[in-house]
């Protein structure tokens, strides 16, 4: 039965491809975001005689002017990367061509940020150069080095069917494939376990994080996508390593939770759901499905329940401890990408409900019952605080990932 279902559920998602010029014909012919406020923050600087875009990583109440962070710099990777996903959907799928200068300098940020032996830097600073000493910016393949590349993925799908940007997309795939190494290192580690007090756990995820390998899997599956890239085994392995994560006691409040980073659960970068639906989508395979769906019929309505707590902790006595706040839009949209997706694949109402009832954190079902996303503007708030007030602040990060969850909404 399961078997008949996992095929049934292929041939319905089947019309998924490439990228996200796909699909376009169920969506508005306008967008649906408002780019006022994100677009404030972007801006450029001539390097080497390239031009390189970049987006202010903060942008503070009460005026809103964008700024750099205190020893890191102006901008980093981990937004750039993301506001390009951004930038394809708007390019793609409602043909906003006034974005694609936009587009080109900020994929040109991510090429110098990165190295040919596919290790990358993370911050930019006020004069141009690169923070090579700020221990989030030091060059590594872990975290920005995903984030960069789920950037060039967006770079790769915008500028790939475009003849006269053949040179530019070579440089590009170059610099995507520079990443092989690493993968291919850590994958043939498959089927090594390493033993936690929780039990076993795959020992072939870089550097043991089910969330960063939960970005890593969203970007590669998306390359595998387009033909052009061939990543089945990772996607597979990741995918099954991912699996492995995941908490499984019909008669325990957590049932369904996929960890995060050794026994914790925080809801910022819990990408999981969604990568494997995306691998799903890809595979067929019934065990990827079946686990988000016990993601779904479980943990998604503890933490509707729960008002969307920040983080969860379990202990070897399978006791756990539960941190409210702060609330972010990164978390958020982690949680709504995955809940929406599979609502999208089951055509189910009571996913469809969750998924609404996740989103509905933007528009003000939340604890302060604060709308945290404003449509005249564009600006999207930095969080919800302990006291229940909201940081007015709205810098790079919580706009992107607010931007991204309308997208996939469709509307707001």
């Amino acid at each position: 039965m399961k078997k008949a279902l996992s095929i049934l559920l292929l041939f319905l998602c089947i019309s998924y491809c490439s990228c996200d010029n796909d699909g376009k014909s169920h969506l508005p012919t306008s967008s649906p975001t408002n780019l006022s406020h994100a677009l404030s923050l972007v801006d450029s600087v001539k390097i080497d005689g390239e031009t390189i875009s970049f987006i202010y990583i903060y942008s503070e109440y009460p005026d809103y002017k964008p700024t750099g962070a205190i020893g890191e710099g102006i901008s980093c990777v981990d937004d750039v990367g993301r506001f390009m996903e951004v930038l394809e959907k708007e390019i793609l799928v409602y043909n906003n061509k006034s974005l694609i200068p936009v587009a080109v300098g900020m994929t040109n940020f991510l090429l110098y940020m990165s190295r040919d032996d596919g290790l990358w830097y993370n911050f930019l600073l006020q004069d141009g150069k690169i923070n090579k000493t700020h221990q989030n910016s030091i060059a590594e393949f872990g975290w920005w080095a995903i984030r960069g590349l789920r950037g060039l993925t967006a770079a790769y799908c915008i500028f790939k069917d475009s003849p006269k940007d053949s040179v530019f997309l070579e440089k590009i795939t170059n610099r995507i494939r520079s990443a092989d190494a690493y993968i291919q290192e850590s994958i043939q580690k498959y089927p090594s376990r390493n033993i936690t007090y929780l039990g076993q756990r795959p020992a072939w995820l870089i550097k043991d994080a089910p969330d960063m390998n939960s970005e890593l899997l969203i970007a590669l599956t998306k390359l595998h996508r387009t033909g052009d890239f061939d990543y089945s085994e990772a996607i597979q392995k990741i995918s099954k390593g991912l699996m492995e994560y995941q908490y499984c006691d019909k008669n325990h409040d957590l049932d369904g939770m996929y960890f995060c980073w050794k026994n914790i659960w925080h809801n910022w970068g819990n990408n999981q759901a969604y990568a494997l639906l995306e691998a799903f989508r890809i595979t067929g395979d019934s065990t990827l499905f079946y686990s988000v769906k016990s993601w779904a019929d479980s943990f998604i309505p503890f933490l509707i329940e729960n008002n969307m707590p920040r983080e969860i902790t379990l202990n070897s006595k399978q006791t756990y401890k539960k941190v409210d706040f702060p609330q972010i839009a990164y978390g958020i949209n982690s949680l709504y990408r995955g809940m929406k997706s599979f609502a999208d694949i089951t055509n189910s109402n009571i996913y469809k409900e969750n998924a609404e009832s996740v989103f509905g954190w933007f528009t003000g079902q939340n604890m302060p019952r604060i709308p945290m996303y404003d449509t005249e503007t564009g600006r999207c708030f930095d969080g919800i605080i302990g006291d229940l007030s909201v940081n007015l602040n709205s810098g790079a990060e919580s706009t992107i990932e607010c931007l991204l969850a309308i997208l996939m909404r469709g509307i707001i």
